[in-house]
């Protein structure tokens, strides 16, 4: 990250450079964590001193309190007084991975004299620290690792899994004592799940793997204690979502996989010929394009999540899709 692209992200300074005409405002930008030490825990420090040194005491973890020690000697480019006080100010700017970028009172005149210099770790990942000093009279300059940024690397919290991932999916008919390795593949767009899949099909499964150090890494007969995997989905696109347990399918090398049965989820088993317009599926069966209109479909959304933290499809809060289609004779009177 180079200075010149952070400088346009100059507006959370004004808070500091408000201060210096009179105006006490104070205000965390994005923050709006409970920040009582008992929510918090215990804090960890990570100290910036004169000599160029940074180090870090106690351990940096999502849902902890971390406090930064500055040394204003560091950064001493813009200076100044103003009726005998500071006329600059020290700011600085933190963020977790690529989340919003946030900052803190690091020195100079500020609305809290520079001792506001704690803030809550709100997720695991690389903590990227930097700072920029401007005075009333526009002078700018940074400490920011020549614009590398200051990385820290912070753990996830104590329930949480260390790393999820992996995710693929297998729709075949041939096993290995279980899922095949060669069965599975890449998940890229929706995963079809058509009358191959539910009539000839042995292994119809979505797949992901967890690691968390002392849980995954042996053959834990607590695991299932230790780790709560769940999968949510609805069918369609609005609604709330149901949840189920996901069972545990083997342990590959320190991590752990689970599979969750696309079976159990199909809306549209087809167990019977549906002849009364009554008995129809409460969502809307669909005709797939390009299907002589010989089939019908619905599309499930689902989620994963392990121990309350989702195993990421892709964007936040993004689903996977699974694409269901039968023959639509058996449901004839539930489509137009």
């Amino acid at each position: 990250m180079s200075d010149a692209w952070l400088s346009p992200r100059l507006g959370p300074l004004l808070a500091g450079l408000i201060a210096l005409t009179g105006c006490a405002v104070h205000e965390a930008e994005g923050d709006d964590v409970e920040t009582t030490e008992a929510a918090l825990g215990e804090a960890a420090t990570i100290t910036f001193d004169g000599a160029w040194n940074e180090r870090v005491s106690g351990e940096l973890q999502k849902g902890k309190k971390v406090r930064v020690v500055y040394d204003a000697g560091r950064l001493t480019t813009c200076r100044g007084e103003i009726n005998g006080g500071p006329g600059w100010a020290i700011t600085g700017f933190w963020r977790i991975g690529e989340g919003p970028i946030r900052v803190f009172e690091a020195g100079g005149l500020s609305p809290s004299g520079g001792a506001d210099q704690a803030f809550v770790l709100d997720a695991s990942g690389d903590l990227q620290i930097w700072f920029q000093n401007t005075s009333r009279w526009g002078c700018s300059a940074y400490d920011s690792n020549n614009g590398e940024n200051y990385r820290f690397g912070v753990a996830p919290a104590d329930h949480e899994p260390g790393w999820t991932g992996n995710v693929r999916y297998a729709i075949d008919r041939m096993t290995c004592d279980g899922i095949c390795e060669s069965s599975l593949r890449p998940v890229e767009g929706d995963i079809p799940y058509d009358t191959y899949a539910r009539q000839r099909a042995a292994i119809r499964a979505l797949t992901f793997e967890v690691w968390k150090a002392g849980v995954t890494d042996w053959d834990n007969p607590d695991r299932w204690r230790q780790l709560d995997v769940q999968v949510h989905s609805r069918v369609g696109t609005t609604g709330p979502f149901t949840t189920r347990y996901v069972d545990f399918d083997r342990r590959l090398g320190n991590n752990a996989r689970y599979a969750v049965d696309l079976r159990a989820l199909d809306p549209i088993p087809g167990n019977f010929t549906i002849q009364d317009p009554n008995d129809c599926p409460s969502f809307d069966l669909s005709v797939p394009a390009g299907s002589n209109g010989a089939y019908v479909q619905a599309v499930v959304e689902l989620y994963v999540t392990v121990n309350g933290v989702e195993v990421p499809p892709g964007a936040p809060n993004s689903v996977f899709r699974v694409r269901y289609t039968n023959y639509k004779g058996l449901y004839a009177p539930c489509v137009n």
